[in-house]
């Protein structure tokens, strides 16, 4: 209907809404003492940048997530969601490899196919790339996951965990080089 005008319509809202959301979770980190008022300002500023940049990861984060949506309540007791995770990363790998954009191909790396296959972590494998590519998007998003899931900040939740799964946690999602550590 309105073509190529209400496409860019349709995208600028989005960025607008995804400006927003990081934007209360970084007020929700500052709240809560994790980073202070110009590394709020500093990271807000990055995330405008590194979204844009970051697209075809974040497609492929998406993704992964919805193949979790669909398999959450599966009453059969195989690893589906695992078994999805690991076709799509083989899949994708193998699409952009046909397509010779070696570039994309790189992203479905050997690390994330090794993340990919661990249940329930598998989720997140594409923080992997993301964090290589954007590393101040991917510790953002990883705070929202986990705001938006346990109401805490990424830290509060590792807190809570054992010291190897503290390790990988802060290993897999560092703090920016920006933040000063607490």
């Amino acid at each position: 209907m309105f073509g190529r005008f209400g496409k860019s319509i349709r995208e600028n809202q989005a960025k607008a809404l995804e400006a927003q959301t990081y934007a209360k979770t970084l007020r929700y980190l500052r709240e809560k003492g994790e980073i202070n008022e110009q590394e709020e300002e500093i990271l807000s500023q990055k995330l405008r940048i590194q979204l844009n940049d970051s697209r075809y990861i974040l497609s492929n984060l998406g993704a992964h997530l919805g193949i979790g949506a669909i398999f959450a309540f599966d009453l059969i007791p195989l690893p589906l969601g695992t078994i999805g995770r690991v076709s799509w990363v083989i899949g994708a790998r193998i699409v952009e490899t046909v397509r010779r954009n070696f570039d994309r191909a790189r992203i479905h790396s050997a690390g994330v196919l090794l993340i990919a296959a661990i249940p329930w972590f598998g989720y997140a494998a594409y923080l992997l790339p993301l964090r290589r590519q954007a590393k101040e998007l991917a510790f953002v998003l990883a705070n929202h996951i986990m705001i938006v899931r346990k109401n805490k900040s990424y830290a509060e939740f590792l807190q809570e965990r054992s010291r190897p799964i503290r390790k990988f946690g802060n290993w897999f999602i560092p703090r920016p080089g920006l933040i000063t550590p607490k």
